[in-house]
């Protein structure tokens, strides 16, 4: 066989072979979060709770229910209601009243109580955003990754058939075919351990978007790099005022200020507001009893001040510190969030317009060359087997750079609260 025949039966065999396809139904990310905005349980029990804590603002403000009161009053032991002059039937009407500014203040509380509430249903569906664009991206990287494992799987079985070819010649070896043979079965391991984490990824879509029947097939759209401008500084500043357990956070820090100002409000009296009429009926030889009328107000005392009222000041003093010291420790935490992933982001922004213009390009030549080289039997079968592995693992780590890097944007935009403005790079 003259080398010319050769390399062109190595070319026909290693990159003129196409991989079947079947069709899949795209899956697109923008439809899935917003699927998982209508439909997630999380988010909806979020929203009821808000709506929840809202309708105790009005209760919080409320006056205690009045007291309405039914007696007799001094009646004697006979049971005569005409033989006393001070016997009557009693109705009363009795209202507590907090002292001025104290129900304005529990209104206000949980006013703020509420506000938080309504903050974290922000915050959760952060969170699930970012759940179903991870999913979303990882689940994409499994497909391509069987893709990438399949092709060069594909190739890898022509180059066993060419290796055997040759051994049959006389020009190879055995061991060399082994060898292909053996990277072969560990691509097959590969393949279902991507199928078994596409399963699971799928799944994991189901479950956020609360898909108990259909579930979710198909392949995610191909994923188009993005380069984003990131401003850590600028970014930091904005988690700042957007984030919303940082927003959520305020509102406690509000609520509970709100709260020390009850407690500390609470040694003045309240009021208890209290209204009779007495019906008597007339006396002896219809002796005419006029009704009558009683009023009276009571006034709270607080003599157990060192007992009661005190500790509780301290105590909501103490809630305030409280509430401070875990918005402090949540915004340095948020920070250091979107300053690592906006550093993650940059690297591997870097990492993958390096392996677009220059590791990938120069594998593939490489393996191309490589071929060429060994149609003419200037490099041998181990080094055109390690050519290809080398070009697998480098697409391999481009999508997963691609991957992670979807995925840290996800990251950071949650950290920030915000979407970030992504600008297209000219692939």
């Amino acid at each position: 066989m003259t080398s010319a025949r050769f390399t062109l039966l190595v070319t026909i065999l290693i990159w003129a072979t196409p991989l079947a396809t079947a069709a899949e139904t795209a899956l697109n990310v923008d439809r899935l979060v917003e699927e998982a905005l209508q439909n997630n349980p999380e988010i909806l029990a979020a929203r009821e709770k808000a709506a929840a804590v809202r309708e105790k603002v009005p209760q919080a403000g409320a006056l205690d229910d009045p007291m309405l009161g039914l007696g007799v009053v001094n009646l004697p032991t006979n049971f005569s209601f005409s033989d006393e002059d001070m016997t009557m039937k009693e109705v009363s009407v009795s209202q507590k009243v907090p002292f001025p500014g104290k129900r304005g203040l529990m209104r206000g509380m949980t006013e703020k109580e509420a506000d938080a509430a309504a903050i974290d249903i922000a915050e959760v569906t952060n969170r699930v955003v970012r759940e179903v664009k991870s999913a979303y991206y990882e689940l994409s990287h499994a497909y391509s990754a069987e893709e990438v494992t399949r092709r060069n799987k594909q190739i890898l079985e022509n180059l066993v058939r060419i290796g055997e070819t040759r051994y049959a010649l006389g020009e190879g070896i055995q061991q060399e075919v082994l060898t292909a043979h053996l990277e072969i079965s560990r691509m097959v391991d590969e393949l279902l351990m991507l199928e078994q984490n596409r399963a699971a990824l799928e799944a994991k879509l189901a479950w956020l978007l609360s898909r108990e029947a259909e579930g979710v097939s198909g392949r995610p759209e191909p994923v188009v790099f993005h380069k984003t401008a990131i401003d850590i500084k600028r970014l930091q500043q904005a988690a700042i005022e957007a984030n919303p357990m940082l927003k959520g956070l305020r509102k406690m820090v509000e609520a509970r200020e709100k709260g020390k100002e009850l407690a500390e409000r609470d040694v003045y009296p309240d009021f208890d507001f209290r209204f009779a009429y007495g019906q008597r009926d007339d006396g002896p030889g219809n002796v005419d009893r006029k009704d009558l009328m009683t009023g009276m107000v009571g006034i709270s005392i607080p003599i157990y001040y060192p007992l009661k009222q005190g500790p509780k000041v301290a105590e909501s003093r103490a809630d305030v510190r409280s509430a401070e010291a875990r918005y402090r420790a949540a915004r340095n935490e948020v920070l250091y969030m979107v300053a690592s992933m906006g550093a993650m982001v940059q690297r591997l922004e870097r990492q993958i317009e390096l392996y677009q213009t220059g590791i990938l390009p120069q594998a593939r030549l490489q393996a191309q060359s490589t071929m060429s080289s060994y149609a003419v039997s200037k490099v041998d079968f181990n080094g055109l087997l390690e050519s290809h592995i080398r070009l697998h693992r480098f697409e391999l780590d481009y999508h997963q750079a691609l991957t992670d890097y979807e995925k840290s944007l996800a990251a950071l935009e949650a950290s920030v609260g915000q979407p970030l403005r992504p600008q297209e790079v000219a692939k």
